[in-house]
């Protein structure tokens, strides 16, 4: 278990979840692998929103969570293809041929963070970390993070400044309400 992992569940007292998520299904499902702190996370604690303003993404998150399945990242990723090539959002300008955006989470402000996953890595592969993207409502903003998921989200709930964002607002996080599970 990574360090920024375990410090996320003393941080929070996540519980584990009852059974662990079916990783395999949902690489399947998505067409690449999901890197393993984000795994360790989620099975430590389940989805939920982090400062009441961070939405992770969750495998089958149940009714009425529709807008944070992890297992639709690749139909949301397809829907995203069809808005650059139309020229109604700009992708991100560093964006490699074949790579694809996989949202990992979400705010109520509009904000998305993916994953900028290389077209190699596919179901199965062991990963230790994608570039971490984070577009505004438009996607006429991009930030480019090189962190693991888990080393970034500590970062943002520590507020320690080390994730210097034009776009992500500290005002609309409530650090007294660290960890909100989903249901």
């Amino acid at each position: 278990m990574t360090s920024s992992v375990r410090q996320l569940i003393e941080a929070a007292r996540l519980e584990p979840v009852a059974a662990p998520f079916d990783w395999a299904r949902v690489e399947n499902t998505i067409g690449a692998a999901v890197p393993g702190d984000y795994r360790e996370l989620l099975d430590a604690g389940g989805g939920g929103l982090w400062l009441d303003y961070i939405r992770l993404n969750v495998p089958g998150p149940g009714a009425g969570f529709a807008h944070v399945d992890l297992e639709q990242a690749g139909l949301e990723f397809e829907q995203l293809l069809f808005l650059f090539e139309e020229d109604i959002t700009g992708a991100p300008e560093d964006l490699e041929p074949g790579d694809r955006l996989l949202p990992w989470a979400s705010t109520g402000t509009g904000l998305t963070l993916y994953w900028q996953v290389p077209p190699e890595v596919g179901a199965g592969a062991e990963v230790g970390a994608y570039p971490i993207r984070i577009s505004d409502r438009e996607g006429e903003v991009w930030e480019r993070y090189e962190l693991p998921t888990t080393d970034f989200l500590l970062r943002v709930v520590r507020g320690e400044g080390e994730v210097e964002s034009g776009l992500l607002r500290e005002s609309w996080m409530k650090r007294d309400v660290l960890f909100k599970p989903y249901g």
